[in-house]
């Protein structure tokens, strides 16, 4: 299984998504671009993938080199330990609890922050991030 945030890992969380589709039809139809950046000690981008939501499942993903384009809303970026303590706190408690969601993450803006041109694209961020949330939720039934 690859690991976050191999663009297999989002496809393989697009097929679980799929899977729970009645969770993501109560959320409403996505439609989203995004960039997830890993950043090192040094702050520098580490790993970047692009992520396509289309309706109710990761319509595709895949890795961005440095000067690749893709024409995103928005970039998701923080630090590995932040994406890890995330994660690793969905795969021991089944979600993300309140401090360490997306969107609690962004509002401090501190561990976790959006990067956009567009301030109304940027806005897509607060429109599916609990479709976003309960994607990366469904880690937890992946295998680790």
């Amino acid at each position: 299984m690859a690991e976050f945030p191999a663009p297999e890992w989002f496809l393989a969380l697009g097929r679980v998504m799929a899977a729970e589709g009645e969770i993501f039809r109560r959320l409403g139809y996505s439609e989203v671009r995004f960039i997830v950046r890993v950043l090192d000690d040094q702050g520098k981008v580490a790993a970047a993938t692009a992520v396509e939501i289309d309706g109710y499942t990761v319509a595709n993903a895949r890795t961005l080199a440095p000067g690749d384009h893709f024409d995103a809303d928005f970039a998701i970026c923080a630090p590995r330990a932040v994406w890890t303590r995330m994660l690793d706190e969905i795969a021991r408690e089944g979600r993300a609890q309140l401090r360490h969601t997306l969107s609690a993450l962004a509002l401090v803006g501190e561990e976790l922050w959006l990067e956009s041109d567009d301030q109304l694209r940027e806005d897509r961020f607060y429109r599916y991030n609990q479709t976003m949330q309960e994607m990366f939720n469904l880690s937890a039934r992946m295998p680790h």
